[in-house]
């Protein structure tokens, strides 16, 4: 598992929100492929210029076999409608309540010692 702001390309992508998965070519496809894709939940996905699909295009487009997009803040009454993607995704709408990103790190050590 990888983290996107531990993968980007050089430093001065950072106007680009980086972490929101949006833009694979801001992110080291060498460092991906393989992985699983974390990412985090932008206010560039409340105003809609940020999606779910398009972390999902990324992720594949990098080679990862997989994503995780976590909400670290979210309005309360926020919903989150289910969206059809073609990889392999999970999204955490509150980090500090799941354990999902434990198990998720246990996975990945597991599938690197495969």
């Amino acid at each position: 598992m990888v983290a996107a702001n531990d993968v980007l390309l050089d430093s001065s992508v950072m106007k680009y929100s980086p972490t929101d998965c949006q833009r694979p070519e801001v992110l080291n496809k060498k460092l991906i492929k393989g992985k699983i894709l974390l990412c985090g939940y932008s206010y560039n996905f409340v105003v809609g210029t940020a999606s779910m699909k398009k972390v999902s295009e990324t992720a594949k487009a990098l080679g990862a076999v997989g994503f995780v997009l976590c909400v670290e803040n979210v309005s309360p009454g926020t919903k989150f409608d289910p969206v059809p993607v073609g990889l392999p995704g999970i999204l955490i709408t509150d980090v500090r309540k799941s354990k999902v990103l434990d198990l998720l790190l246990i996975v990945s050590i597991c599938l690197l010692k495969a």
